[in-house]
């Protein structure tokens, strides 16, 4: 009798071993199920969210393709009647382009002046060597010129803009550049109708600006010989922020087509700030204004 029992109890823990192993398999064969399945469902999702990012990617691609064709052909457009657009437009005018420091180049202005008419430009470049006071100090030593050590660098600035207004200073210009403070190029009869101080610089140089740049713009405007200050598109210190804040027109992409065509049209009396940077208030000069009331104005 009590085999039997053994063999009963065995029994019932037996199958409830077996359901106990089926149930587990089962749950896990469920499992196993389910997890494909998502995993399926995430796979397509991620498909479809794919094709949708690139259908997406191939109509942006489109657009800008059709924008940058778009682009060109405006660009040829301008490219091919801009001469028209500023022909004539500086007649005569007198016209004096200072570079204030010499990390940049801007030689191709003086060409556009050319095609506007002007007909008599200089162009100076201020070097390095300007700001170092020792060095100048030695320099009018040289030529006996007694100027006071904390304004050696104002009074060649000064020199330099009383020789552009009037031919006043010869001697010390002609040696200024013979010694490398400056590069000039000078075919004009004097006085001058106008100055471009073309700025930007690598890095910043405040001090710089307050001696050179300030000077300059101080100087014309306290003889009325407007200004208009400019720099290329890409720079990696602007000097627009201060030229601005003196209150001068500015161009702050002038080596770009627009930004040429810009300068004549400010030049020949529409002042303002025009371009694409911060600074910038209308991206160019307005036709339509009046060259009378923008002069008024000015």
């Amino acid at each position: 009798m009590v085999p039997n029992m053994k063999l009963y109890v065995i029994s019932i823990i037996a199958i409830f071993a077996a359901l106990g192993i089926g149930i587990y398999v089962g749950f896990t064969l469920d499992t196993n199920s389910l997890i494909a399945e998502q995993r399926e469902d995430i796979a397509a999702k991620i498909e479809e969210q794919f094709n949708f990012l690139k259908e997406e990617n191939n109509a942006i691609k489109k657009e800008l393709k059709e924008a940058n064709k778009e682009n060109n052909e405006y660009e040829l457009f301008i490219d091919s009647i801009y001469e028209e657009i500023i022909k004539n437009r500086l007649k005569e005018r007198k016209i004096s382009i200072i570079e204030t420091k010499n990390d940049y180049v801007y030689s191709g202005i003086d060409q556009i002046l050319e095609k506007a008419g002007a007909n008599m430009i200089s162009q100076i470049i201020i070097n390095e060597d300007v700001m170092d006071e020792k060095k100048l100090k030695t320099f009018y030593d040289s030529l006996q010129v007694s100027i006071p050590d904390d304004e050696i660098i104002f009074n060649t600035i000064k020199y330099l803009m009383e020789y552009l207004i009037a031919g006043n200073n010869a001697d010390i210009i002609e040696k200024l550049m013979e010694d490398d403070f400056i590069d000039m190029i000078d075919n004009m009869d004097r006085p001058i109708d106008y100055v471009i101080i073309a700025g930007g610089s690598l890095k910043e140089d405040k001090n710089r600006i307050n001696l050179i740049d300030e000077t300059i713009i101080a100087m014309a405007n306290d003889l009325n010989i407007p200004l208009i200050g400019v720099e290329k598109l890409a720079v990696n210190y602007s000097y627009m922020p201060y030229y601005k804040g003196l209150k001068i027109s500015t161009i702050d992409n002038v080596d770009t087509l627009m930004g040429k065509i810009s300068l004549v049209l400010a030049i020949e009396g529409r002042p303002g700030h025009y371009g694409v940077k911060s600074t910038a208030e209308d991206p160019f000069p307005d036709l339509k204004t009046s060259l009378s009331k923008k002069t008024k104005e000015q």
